[in-house]
């Protein structure tokens, strides 16, 4: 186990997010206070880590100061361990959930969250509370504050099980839900959300961005939260045969974090407030289930092929998650690029090193 070694992994990608994105993008942030929640998170950690880069070189002589906030504790070995101690950033363990004395930030970026089934099932009123009493929290300080820019991660979730028709996804479908579905508590908190952030930006002119993201995965993301990527590759890398729990053939497309990260700061930067922006992989990188098993196989070096379940698909589980990312691509001239192949080994790789 080698937590330099994972870490250079990402810390390759936060290079080249700042590179595409621009150096002088950045600048808005210059010497101005930041507030993040969900620090540990997948997007969070990245986000994090592209703070800390940036106060480390473009930023060095004017930095922006960061407060980062997590729910569980950071440690020395946690997904932001390393940066602890760092100048001009403050990470501290702390329930978003439980409104407390902020000071006033220009930028907020609300990560935190509940995404997993696994986790949303078992908490359901923290489900509600982080994605609502939270948000209304920290949209109240950004009136207060008069930030320059606020974002919070909804989720692609909202679009329940669309048609054929509406597939590849755009931000215009209203979805279709079961509001009183197995997965109810956590899509009708993300769309309540979008509301209250829409109602503060028309009635206070709060510049929010509402990101849905969908599948996003890569160095840094939850290994044990049951999820079916991570279930993978945690079998995968310790040489376990994969054991599907249907026929595998609900398809999806992921979106490599790297890709993720250089459309959020395109947009968070930008003046396109108001707004709800899809965050996702292109649809030519759609893939079943199943065969995204077997892909996992033959990087990990399995020569067998994954089992096959017999259980029904899991209720309220769409069959093709695949958004349309026309929007961005036209609005920011950016196209998600990194290949499922060469996500999936740069993941590997990184959990190889941070779990084996």
């Amino acid at each position: 186990m080698s937590f330099k070694l994972a870490q250079d992994i990402i810390s390759q990608d936060v290079g080249d997010i700042i590179s595409i994105v621009g150096y002088d993008n950045f600048q808005p942030l210059a010497g101005k206070e930041l507030l993040i929640t969900g620090v540990q998170g997948l997007l969070g950690g990245y986000i994090t880590d592209i703070l800390a880069r940036l106060n480390e070189t473009i930023l060095k002589k004017d930095p922006c100061w960061v407060m980062g906030l997590s729910r569980s504790p950071i440690k020395k070995n946690s997904r932001v361990g390393h940066l602890m101690n760092r100048h001009a950033m403050v990470l501290h363990q702390h329930d978003v959930t439980k409104p407390s004395h902020i000071y006033n930030p220009k930028f907020i970026i609300h990560a935190a969250g509940r995404s997993s089934p696994s986790i949303f099932t078992q908490d359901l009123i923290g489900t509600i509370d982080v994605n609502v009493n939270a948000l209304r929290w920290l949209l109240e300080l950004a009136v207060a504050s008069k930030v320059e820019s606020m974002c919070w991660f909804s989720s692609s979730e909202i679009y329940g099980n669309p048609p054929e028709c509406n597939i590849p996804t755009p931000e215009t479908y209203h979805g279709n839900p079961d509001p009183l579905g197995p997965r109810n508590i956590y899509t009708e908190s993300k769309r309540c959300g979008e509301a209250m952030c829409l109602a503060f930006h028309m009635k206070y002119g709060v510049p929010i961005k509402i990101f849905r993201p969908a599948l996003v995965y890569g160095p840094g993301f939850p290994i044990d939260d049951k999820r079916v990527l991570s279930d993978f590759v945690n079998s995968a890398i310790r040489g376990d045969i994969i054991q599907l729990k249907d026929n595998g053939s609900a398809r999806r497309v992921y979106c490599y974090i790297k890709d993720a990260m250089v459309i959020f700061w395109k947009v968070f930067l930008s003046d396109k407030s108001g707004e709800v922006f899809n965050l996702g992989g292109l649809p030519s990188t759609e893939v079943s289930i199943k065969d995204l098993a077997i892909i996992i196989h033959e990087m990990c070096g399995i020569k067998e092929k994954p089992f096959m379940g017999v259980l029904p698909p899991i209720e309220g589980s769409p069959e093709r998650v695949c958004l349309d990312m026309t929007k961005v691509v036209n609005y920011f001239g950016y196209t998600p690029n990194v290949t499922l192949e060469d996500g999936l080994r740069r993941t590997i790789s990184w959990a190889r090193e941070r779990l084996l």
